[in-house]
């Protein structure tokens, strides 16, 4: 169990002193242009796959965004 916890501490500091404004800002903007992107997509009635996955994007990189953020909030 000891090295369960060595890991969970070294990965809490990585992300604590890795996680900068810069790399919020840039999930942030990737996940609005895949929200812009999935948008366009969906006006184009044969590419509903794509803006599915467009779409599914935009999701991961916010949801990524706000964990990143809460851990360096919280742990730091």
């Amino acid at each position: 169990m000891t090295d369960l916890a060595y890991y969970w501490q070294k990965l809490m500091y990585q992300i604590v002193h890795q996680t900068t404004i810069w790399l919020l800002i840039v999930f942030f903007t990737t996940s609005v242009v895949a929200w812009g992107l999935e948008s366009v997509l969906n006006q184009h009635n044969a590419r509903g796959r794509e803006a599915r996955f467009a779409r599914k994007t935009a999701a991961f990189y916010t949801a990524a965004a706000f964990v990143l953020w809460f851990c360096s909030f919280f742990f730091n």
